[in-house]
């Protein structure tokens, strides 16, 4: 009996078989990535850095107000935590407030102040210099926000965590006073410092 032709069937057969064994791999990475992408979308609007104040960070702001009714908005999502690596050169937090009264504001009518709260792990595993270092938006003083428009005024708070940190979190209060009608409001987000490298969220 000759063999010669079931052997080049079964050379045949095992090429087809490696050729659509890597083409299912090749899928299945393509999906992996795609599965990737798409979750980092979806959690990336929570943590998202804010470098300057335009048109969009407004809108978004402006949109917050009333979703939230507040008179303080974070622009971090719904659990107001910011996720920064060190070594990051500026993680940016954009904030707004708006009159108490609902009438237009000024440069010096909405001011603001920034302290830090608990959670306080960050002080606890790096000192509270080192977590006020973190901030280049001074903390503990009343200040002016970068921009106004109509009733909301809004600002940038800028953090960049050293490399050697320590993971930790660590909440920052935000009390905003305004001058005019004397009422003070208040806000909070929480920083998270989270490890370095690639990351999804």
């Amino acid at each position: 009996m000759n063999l010669t032709p079931l052997r080049k069937q079964g050379k045949k057969a095992a090429i087809e078989m490696s050729v659509g064994t890597m083409v299912i791999i090749v899928i299945a990475v393509v999906m992996l990535v795609l599965a990737l992408i798409f979750v980092r979308r979806i959690f990336s609007g929570a943590t998202e850095s804010a470098n300057i104040i335009d048109d969009k960070v407004k809108a978004k702001i402006q949109n917050l107000f009333g979703d939230e009714s507040r008179n303080v908005i974070v622009s971090l999502g719904p659990d107001k935590i910011a996720k920064v690596r060190p070594n990051t050169e500026s993680f940016g937090v954009a904030v707004g407030a708006r009159t108490s009264d609902g009438t237009q504001t000024t440069r010096d009518r909405l001011v603001y102040k920034l302290t830090l709260g608990t959670p306080d792990d960050c002080i606890k595993k790096n000192g509270q210099s080192v977590t006020k270092s973190f901030f280049l938006t001074p903390l503990d003083d009343e200040l002016e926000f970068d921009e106004f428009e109509g009733d909301s005024a809004f600002s940038i708070i800028s953090i960049r965590v050293p490399e050697e940190t320590a993971f930790c979190t660590q909440k920052v209060l935000i009390d905003v006073t305004d001058t005019k009608t004397n009422k003070q409001y208040g806000g909070a987000f929480i920083i998270e410092v989270v490890r370095g490298g690639f990351a999804f969220f």
